[in-house]
């Protein structure tokens, strides 16, 4: 703990063995995920579709399944979307039966705010966003980003996104998407999204992120069990 502290506190040590540890994390999930992603999703869906929970695909999740209708090549995790109004406790139980391990659970205010529960199968990451109704233009849900003294600060992101669902064919599999994935797709990714874009950032779409600065202590990080 001692050395790990010292690490921390001398930038010429701890960014080059930061970037290290990063890229062979980095490594061992694209291999899980190529080996094991569409598994994962199968099962996810399974169980989603098996108690009636109302999900479907977010983000990069949602990108890929409208123009590649499958996975991303340079994608890591599974995404997903659940209302917050539709959230069962249960759920995190149930997805344990088909395999799945809850990794931690990220929480605002005893969910008040925002949620997000991260879930683990054979080394694949699959994570839920909790969306909530807009504080400002449109529905959002929140990330959280590491800063200082192991705090995180919560970000709420905006999506047009409604609670309407359509069937989509996803490697195979038939898996839920929102009604207007391609308006959201345009929203997050541009006009020209149908085309692949190897230097689109997250940064493009911060118009719709904002930071919640008011919120950091509030914010619990819980880890799974």
């Amino acid at each position: 703990m001692i050395l790990k502290d010292i690490i921390k506190k001398t930038p010429f040590l701890y960014k080059p063995l930061l970037w290290v540890v990063n890229d062979v994390n980095n490594r061992k999930r694209s291999r899980a995920y190529k080996k094991y992603g569409k598994e994962a999703l199968r099962l996810f869906v399974k169980c989603m579709d098996d108690n009636n929970y109302k999900y479907t695909l977010a983000f990069g999740s949602i990108l890929g399944a409208v123009r590649e209708h499958g996975f991303i090549k340079h994608d890591l995790d599974i995404d997903t979307f659940i209302w917050y109004e539709d959230y069962n406790p249960l759920m995190i139980e149930q997805l344990k039966q088909y395999g799945f391990t809850l990794d931690r659970t990220i929480t605002i205010e005893n969910d008040e705010y925002g949620r997000e529960d991260t879930f683990m199968y054979k080394g694949v990451n699959i994570d839920i966003f909790y969306v909530y109704h807009a504080i400002d233009k449109y529905p959002y849900c929140c990330d959280f980003v590491s800063i200082e003294n192991h705090k995180r600060l919560p970000r709420r992101i905006e999506i047009p996104l409604t609670k309407a669902r359509k069937l989509q064919l996803f490697e195979g599999i038939n898996v839920y998407i929102p009604e207007n994935a391609e308006e959201i797709c345009e929203f997050r990714y541009g006009p020209n999204y149908m085309t692949p874009d190897p230097n689109w950032h997250w940064v493009s779409s911060y118009n719709a992120i904002r930071e919640w600065p008011e919120m950091i202590d509030k914010v619990v990080e819980l880890s799974g069990v």
